[in-house]
């Protein structure tokens, strides 16, 4: 299927003669593609149908750039991916697709053309560049998530702490595939227009791989965030377990001489003269009390609780 691509944003009234002018980006199915193209499905998706595409890339065929793009959703950027190849020669874009989305993203592109698309590869560069628009946005609410995370450790709600800190390290450290993957594929096509000595497309591709590697740096420095966190609760639980431990540890010693006295006088011995004094129980009960009381004043004067 083709798809006829304005070269013109709707709306521009500044369009001029050119306005109504229109290049083809082609839409195939994966088979479709194979069969057109059978010595560049081999070398690039061989074995890498729409079930099997992981990440984004792309390889240089003799004048023609092959690959594909995993595109992690923003809603669950660890969990399935949207996928689909692509195919740029000089005379036309070719996308291979299964599902409908770059019918889709197309469509939503017609308002959003940031360059003049009088070339396949500028249609290219449009669409990679349109896949990160609002990602800056995106992963400035994703820290703005992690900031209520450490806000609750201090506030002592750690409640599914851990679940929710295990999820955005999964998420971060997809994104931060994604990010590196487009980075290395803006090089690849820069490197190919410089090679065939197109400046304007060996810039616009470089810009777009700093843009890809600046995303790449920032869910880099997010990961080492979420793992400060993920230290900063550690900590207080250890705090939390060494209270609790202080706190039987005080018990123990300051019943440790009453066990010791009850012990003694359990023996029974008869010729213990405490155990036929008539007030030798109410005498022992005060010395029980006298023991407990300085030990809790020498722990208290120590700052031990």
């Amino acid at each position: 299927m083709k798809y006829h691509w304005s070269e013109h944003r709707k709306g521009d009234g500044d369009a001029g003669a050119g306005a109504g002018q229109s290049h083809s980006v082609e839409i195939l199915s994966m088979e479709e593609f194979r069969k057109s193209w059978p010595d560049i499905y081999r070398r690039t998706f061989s074995g890498s149908g729409p079930d099997h595409i992981r990440f984004c890339k792309a390889d240089v065929l003799r004048g023609t750039v092959a690959g594909t793009f995993a595109i992690p959703s923003k809603e669950d950027p660890s969990g399935d991916k949207q996928v689909f190849g692509y195919c740029l020669t000089r005379e036309q874009l070719i996308f291979m697709d299964d599902s409908g989305y770059v019918r889709r993203l197309l469509d939503e592109m017609q308002d959003y053309q940031m360059t003049d698309v009088s070339s396949p590869s500028l249609q290219l560069f449009d669409v990679m560049e349109y896949l990160l628009k609002e990602d800056v946005i995106f992963l400035q609410q994703y820290d703005d998530s992690l900031t209520r995370l450490e806000e609750g450790l201090l506030k002592r709600e750690t409640e599914e702490f851990d679940v929710r800190i295990l999820a955005a390290r999964k998420a971060l450290s997809a994104l931060s595939a994604y990010y590196e993957q487009l980075s290395d594929m803006g090089e690849t096509l820069q490197q190919d227009a410089a090679e065939r000595g197109n400046e304007r497309d060996s810039l616009l591709f470089g810009l777009f791989s700093d843009k890809a590697g600046r995303l790449y740096s920032t869910v880099q420095m997010m990961k080492e965030y979420s793992m400060q966190l993920r230290e900063m609760h550690q900590t207080q639980v250890d705090i939390r377990q060494n209270e609790i431990m202080k706190f039987l540890t005080i018990v123990t010693t300051v019943f440790m001489p009453l066990s010791l006295i009850a012990g003694w006088y359990g023996m029974n011995f008869v010729s213990m003269p405490e155990l036929k004094f008539p007030y030798g129980y109410a005498v022992v009960c005060i010395v029980c009390l006298l023991i407990v009381a300085l030990e809790i004043w020498f722990f208290k004067r120590k700052k031990w609780f």
